[in-house]
């Protein structure tokens, strides 16, 4: 009988290594993070992120002390206005270039006049119905109004010419303008002219903070309009140029080496935290007056002063790498919440309008109980929430 001997593997012993804790977390950090190709050509990503602002805006707007406006005010030199227009313009630019493939330059064109049109005539009826209102109940109309900015046909004419800018709705305003600039801008785009876009838009952005509000309408109802369009155009015009061009960033983010850039990126937002802390909340610093008068204007919100440029890039950079890095259980934990709100923001500001006049109606409520306040804030996003979800008015509301 012939003996076979046994394979020479079956010999060796397997030894097994036990993977390292930087195994681990890299595996897992991998099965956390977004995978674009299971989620199509929309990015829920952003989506996340227009959620959080969305929610951030209600928050601030519905005025109290809160928890949530404990966590969303006074604590860095930026908002959610901010991340709000540029990912708005962002969303604008890679859905639009679609379009455009798909349908040709000028029809594409013609159905963002046509969504201007729309915002303008929401804004005029929001603007208008609010100043009206202010005429023979003027404790309804607060905080857009705490009395009537003029006559009936001042309001009217001033709303239909933009030049009535009440806190709540004014940022519509703002979008009309970046609609009807947005033709030229996706010209300039098309034919690859990236470079004298940004120019044109970075110039106008430093006329402002050269000559503040030199190319802003005068408004009936305050000195000067709060989102004035020569300085907030930068944020949407980034935006726009960012989403047109959504597949090359993609490329080259993941070339980018993320630790010394999310180092840089912290570092930003770091400096900006502790130097908000000593200005917004103990108003310590800077302590002279002139001093404090330059430190006021970088920081202005209203003309977007370089320092909230520079901490939004930051802060929005380390934002987007950590939704981008623990997708799996932001998206299980707050992803139902916030993306429905995301995808449907527009709808959410102009129905939050309404929200926040009742808030201020209700006697004691904005100084009342931290957990009283809170928990109506939590009421009324999830009622932003439930409307989203039931379609409520979808064909009458913009979305």
């Amino acid at each position: 009988m012939t003996i076979i001997p046994p394979p020479v593997e079956s010999l060796v012993t397997v030894v097994y290594e036990p993977e390292s804790e930087t195994q681990i977390f890299t595996k897992r950090r991998n099965l956390w993070q977004y995978d674009p190709e299971l989620y199509g050509k929309r990015d829920l990503r952003i989506d996340f992120l227009r959620g959080v602002a969305i929610v951030s805006m209600v928050v601030n707007h519905l005025e109290c002390r809160s928890y949530f406006n404990n966590i969303t005010q006074g604590h860095i030199y930026a908002s959610s206005a901010e991340g709000f227009v540029f990912l708005s313009g962002f969303v604008l630019g890679f859905v639009t270039l679609q379009r455009i493939d798909k349908i040709g330059l000028n029809s594409a064109m013609q159905k963002l006049l046509e969504r201007a049109k729309i915002l303008y005539f929401t804004s005029f009826i929001l603007i208008a119905g609010l100043g009206l209102l202010s005429i023979v109940a003027p404790g309804m109309t607060k905080p857009s109004f705490d009395r009537a900015p003029g006559e009936w046909w001042q309001i009217l004419l001033a709303a239909s010419t933009l030049h009535l800018a009440p806190p709540i709705v004014d940022i519509l305003q703002l979008y009309v303008l970046c609609l009807v600039a947005s033709p030229g801008i996706f010209w300039l785009l098309r034919r690859g002219l990236l470079l004298p876009l940004l120019t044109a838009s970075w110039t106008l952005w430093w006329i402002q903070q050269v000559h503040p509000y030199s190319f802003s309408f005068e408004p009936l109802d305050r000195a000067h309009p709060y989102f004035v369009f020569s300085t907030w155009q930068i944020l949407y015009v980034h935006g726009v140029a960012a989403g047109y061009h959504k597949d090359k960033l993609a490329k080259t983010w993941k070339r980018l080496p993320k630790v010394p850039l999310l180092l840089g990126m912290g570092a930003i937002v770091a400096t900006a935290l502790v130097t908000a802390h000593f200005d917004l909340q103990l108003g310590t610093w800077p302590t002279g007056v002139q001093d404090r008068a330059l430190w006021l204007r970088l920081t202005d919100r209203s003309i977007n002063g370089p320092i909230r440029l520079v901490t939004l890039l930051g802060l929005f950079s380390l934002m987007f790498a950590a939704v981008d890095a623990f997708w799996l259980p932001l998206s299980k934990t707050l992803g139902n919440l916030l993306i429905p709100l995301g995808q449907n923001s527009l709808y959410v500001y102009i129905i939050h309008v309404p929200l926040t006049l009742i808030w201020f109606m209700i006697p004691g409520l904005i100084q009342g109980s931290t957990w009283l306040v809170s928990l109506v804030q939590a009421i009324a996003i999830g009622l932003c929430w439930f409307m989203v979800k039931k379609e409520f008015l979808f064909k009458i509301i913009p979305r």
